[in-house]
C-alpha cells in the first residue's frame, strides 16, 4: 500500500509538471478481476499510433517492430472480487462452504479457481497504441500494448486460503481490447515466470492465451462472433515437468435489454500435477483435477 501511495504521488507530480495529458488513468470494474491505472506518456514529442484503421496482422506487425521503441509506462493495481469472495467464505462460514461440496465437487472453489491473488501491483513498460472510434472519443480501455510486465503481490490462495508469500510475475506480454460501437474484442497472449518467496511454493515459467469477442449484432446463439477463450500451461522450474493446466472456453450472450450490455459463462478445467507445492502444503494435499465455472456481466 505505501508503494503505491508514493507512485501515484510520482504520476501526480509528473502531470503537474509535463501537463494534464502526461498521465491518463483509467479503472475497470469486474467480479473477477477489477483494477485502476495510470498510463504515463514517455515520448511527449511524439503522437502515439492511431491503429483505428488497422488490421488485427496490422496491430501484431507494427507493435513488434518498434518493441524496442517503448512509448508508453503503466502502473496498474487490480483486486480480485471473486478470490477474495473464496477467502471470505472458507475462513468467516465455514458452514456455507462445507455444504456447497457435492461429493468431491465444491461451487464456490468452481468459481473462484484460476486467480492465486487476491491483489497485485503491475507495472509495465513497452510500446502502445490507441484506437479512437471518434475524434474526441475517451481512449479508456482501447489500447494494444506489447512490452515487459512485472507483477508483484504478498500473498498467494490455495484452496480459498490465503498464505503470505512474496511472489514477483516477469512476463513479455501482447495485449490489447478494440471497443467499438457494435462490437468487442481482446487478447492477451504471454510468456514469463512465477517467482515465490515462500517455499512451500513452487517457482514456474509458463505460457498463456486469452481471446474475447463479441458482436452486438450478430444472433446471441453465434458462437463464432459471442464467445471467448483462454489457456495457460505452467512448468516447474526445478524439473520442467508440468506444473498445471488450465483451459476455459466462454460464451457470451448480448442483452437486448441492456445498451452494449452481455452475459458470460465460461467453463473451464484445470489440472495441478502436484509438483506446485512443497512441504505441508504438498501434505495437505490438492484437487489434480477442477472444473471452473465463470459467469460474468459486461457492460
Amino acid at each position: 500500500m505505501k508503494i503505491l501511495l508514493v507512485l501515484m504521488l510520482v504520476c501526480g507530480i509528473y502531470s503537474s509538471l509535463l501537463g494534464d495529458n502526461a498521465v491518463e488513468y483509467d479503472y475497470e470494474v469486474d467480479i473477477y478481476y477489477s483494477n485502476v491505472s495510470a498510463f504515463i506518456d514517455l515520448d511527449r514529442d511524439a503522437n502515439i499510433t492511431d491503429a483505428t484503421s488497422f488490421s488485427e496482422t496490422q496491430i501484431y506487425t507494427t507493435l513488434f517492430k518498434n518493441s524496442f521503441n517503448p512509448n508508453i509506462f503503466l502502473l496498474e493495481a487490480s483486486v480480485h472480487p471473486m478470490g477474495l469472495g473464496g477467502i471470505y467464505f472458507r475462513k468467516s462460514h465455514e458452514d456455507i462452504y462445507d455444504r456447497s461440496k457435492i461429493q468431491n465437487f465444491n461451487w464456490i472453489k468452481a468459481l473462484t479457481a484460476g486467480f492465486e491473488e487476491p491483489y497485485s501491483l503491475s507495472f509495465f513498460v513497452g510500446r502502445m497504441m490507441v484506437f479512437k472510434n471518434q475524434k474526441n472519443d475517451r481512449i479508456g480501455k482501447n489500447r494494444a500494448y506489447l512490452g515487459t510486465l512485472v507483477s508483484v503481490g504478498d500473498r498467494t490462495i490455495k484452496d480459498n486460503l490465503v498464505h503470505y508469500d512474496k511472489w514477483v510475475n516477469i512476463e513479455y506480454k501482447l495485449k490489447g481490447t478494440r471497443n467499438n460501437k457494435d462490437k468487442d474484442l481482446d487478447w492477451s497472449f504471454r510468456v514469463g515466470t512465477r517467482i515465490h518467496q515462500n517455499n512451500n511454493f513452487t517457482n514456474n515459467i509458463y505460457i498463456g492465451a486469452r481471446r474475447s469477442s463479441i458482436d452486438y449484432k450478430k444472433s446471441v446463439h453465434s458462437f463464432i462472433y459471442n464467445s471467448a477463450f483462454s489457456t495457460m500451461i505452467a512448468l516447474n522450474t526445478d524439473s520442467f515437468n508440468l506444473n498445471e493446466a488450465e483451459f476455459m472456453l466462454e460464451k457470451k450472450w448480448p442483452l437486448s435489454w441492456g445498451k452494449k450490455l452481455s452475459f458470460g459463462l465460461g467453463i473451464g478445467y484445470l489440472y495441478n500435477s502436484g509438483e506446485k507445492y512443497r512441504g505441508k502444503l504438498r501434505e495437505e494435499g490438492t484437487d489434480n483435477h477442477q472444473v471452473m465455472l465463470r459467469p460474468n456481466f459486461k457492460w
